[in-house]
């Protein structure tokens, strides 16, 4: 309210502010209709913040340099924690795809790959040391703690259950993280889901990019192709092979970005599968027990079902696999 008073100063207190349903972190969102009835979005951040240096500003300004839209900043006030942006509506790309005929699915998806390909080869080369996220990275150490998330909040939390065999289970994932923290890394959005891609004029803009950094190629088409949504393996296959043949018409900085080998990028992409579906399970789990967030509890069965099938490729991690097909049955038994 300081914000509005001082920033947009409302005739006679002719506007109105309705609090959004907002995403798995700790800022809230507000939408602002002024007395013109014009709409925006106000993004209330917990703390405040240097807006020199912040994440978002910096991540929005790669972003339009490489033309990837996202909504348009109009006014950031750092003290209050307070981001004032375009307001895009509420046409998630994954409402779009659940009323979009099937053949049509993979053009939509498509576009939104085009996004991916372009922050991970034009972002990659503007993403600079004096970025407050170049120093973030999915190593060896980060992919490992998302997985302990994982049996921390949704095995131990939400569950409450222990595996006789947790030992073995921790080896799979150590063996998992080791393998992906060893790919060639370029810059990744981090959440490149199908609710983080809102849809307005039939243009598809990127929003919750401030966690971006540096990750294997594979990690933003897992995100999108196996998070939050439920598709055949043709469009999976098909919108993977789409990916493959633009990404080989890139030129990358550094060496080793190849994905020419189709089984080598198919045991990566179902690798990132399995760790990034996890890792969104105990966030799940965590959002339901700590914060009372029961909205979360809807998306568990499916990222236990994806998480299975990309085991099930794999043939590899047999103690992760099978404690997925447990819960998922729990789930399917629950219902």
């Amino acid at each position: 309210m300081e914000f509005i008073r001082k920033e947009l100063s409302p005739r006679n207190g002719s506007y109105s502010v309705k609090k959004l349903l907002g995403d798995a972190s700790s800022r809230q969102y507000y939408r602002y209709v002024s007395d013109s009835g014009e709409s925006y979005i106000m993004a209330a951040y917990p703390e405040p913040f240097a807006s020199d240096h912040f994440s978002y500003r910096e991540i929005y300004e790669i972003l339009r340099k490489i033309d990837v839209p996202v909504p348009e900043i109009l006014k950031i006030d750092g003290p209050l924690g307070i981001v004032f942006q375009e307001d895009l509506g509420d046409e998630s790309l994954q409402g779009t795809l659940a009323e979009t005929p099937s053949n049509m699915k993979k053009i939509l998806l498509e576009a939104a790959v085009d996004m991916i390909i372009k922050i991970q080869e034009k972002g990659t080369r503007v993403f600079k040391p004096e970025h407050e996220g170049y120093q973030l990275a999915f190593d060896r150490e980060k992919l490992t703690w998302e997985f302990s998330f994982f049996s921390k909040h949704y095995l131990g939390n939400y569950r409450g259950v222990h595996y006789p065999k947790a030992e073995r289970i921790s080896s799979e994932f150590e063996a998992i993280a080791g393998e992906l923290a060893g790919l060639p890394r370029v810059l990744c959005h981090r959440d490149f889901h199908v609710r983080n891609i809102m849809v307005k004029n039939g243009i598809q803009y990127l929003i919750d990019f401030q966690d971006a950094r540096w990750g294997p190629m594979v990690y933003d088409p897992a995100s999108l192709l196996k998070d939050s949504l439920s598709l055949d393996s043709e469009t999976i296959s098909a919108v993977l092979l789409y990916y493959q043949q633009e990404v080989a018409k890139c030129d990358f900085p550094g060496s080793g970005h190849s994905l020419e080998d189709q089984d080598a990028f198919m045991r990566q992409f179902h690798l990132m599968s399995v760790q990034r579906l996890l890792k969104a399970l105990g966030t799940y789990g965590y959002q339901v027990i700590v914060r009372d967030n029961f909205i979360y509890e809807q998306y568990m069965k499916g990222s236990l079902q994806r998480a299975l099938l990309s085991l099930l490729e794999l043939e590899e991690f047999p103690h992760i696999e099978n404690m997925v097909e447990k819960e998922l049955r729990f789930k399917l038994e629950k219902k």
